[in-house]
């Protein structure tokens, strides 16, 4: 078995869109959250005005099918995509390295 996948997606709204991203991007949430593999798909915002994706996948294969056959790929191109400065669009995957406590020490 892999073992799971953690990625952060971030992105910045346009000026004045944060509210509009946010609430198109809810129904999204949902519907990723219901694909095979998801164990996490949450949705922050930081105090610089940022948007962040925190993602946990059972596997790397599971975090694949989610970035080329997920039909909310296509919501998030047409829906969100337009209210977004793509020029700070980051996505950054990570390998957990439990430390501590195995319930506090790794998503």
């Amino acid at each position: 078995m892999s073992e799971p996948v953690i990625a952060v997606a971030s992105f910045t709204p346009l000026p004045g869109r944060t509210s509009d991203v946010i609430e198109a991007l809810r129904p999204i949430m949902a519907q990723i959250q219901q694909e095979p593999g998801c164990l996490l798909y949450a949705l922050h915002s930081s105090d610089d005005g940022r948007i962040h994706f925190i993602e946990k996948w059972a596997s790397t294969a599971d975090a694949e099918r989610h970035g080329t056959e997920s039909p909310a790929m296509a919501l998030l191109a047409e829906h969100v995509s337009p209210m977004l400065d793509m020029s700070t669009m980051s996505f950054t995957t990570m390998t957990p390295v439990p430390s501590g406590d195995p319930e506090r020490g790794a998503l």
